[in-house]
């Protein structure tokens, strides 16, 4: 069976795409000279970040989705990030007791789009 190892994309500032990933508490590394940024985010597959002047087209990816372990962590890494980027659409109160995807749309530093949540059914308690 494939496995999907890493996704690749452009940044054009390492420093704050590797400080945004950090928020969600991923393992970071730097390769290429500093020009090469791996992200991890506790599985099997890496986002790697390479550096460019280019301007870049995000329109190509509809989002990255990271699912956390409770409605907390979903809250604590709102409120981190409306801090320090703009939230595209909160569905919080949408799904706090439907079944669906609570959480929220937030941009990183390059404009790629990442949907924070944590999968809520009718019969799951709010942890």
């Amino acid at each position: 069976m494939a496995l999907l190892e890493h996704v690749a994309f452009q940044a054009r500032e390492l420093d704050r795409t590797q400080a945004f990933y950090e928020v969600f508490g991923a393992e970071t590394s730097r390769h290429a000279g500093g020009k090469r940024l791996f992200v991890t985010l506790g599985g099997p597959t890496r986002l790697i970040f390479d550096h460019t002047d280019s301007p870049l087209d995000v329109s190509a990816v509809t989002y990255l989705g990271i699912e956390l372990d409770s409605f907390e962590e979903v809250d604590t890494l709102f409120t981190l990030l409306s801090e320090r980027a703009a939230i595209r659409r909160d569905l919080r109160e949408e799904y706090r007791h439907a079944a669906g995807p609570y959480g929220f749309f937030v941009a990183d530093p390059d404009g790629y789009v990442i949907k924070v949540f944590k999968y809520h059914t009718p019969t799951s308690e709010q942890s």
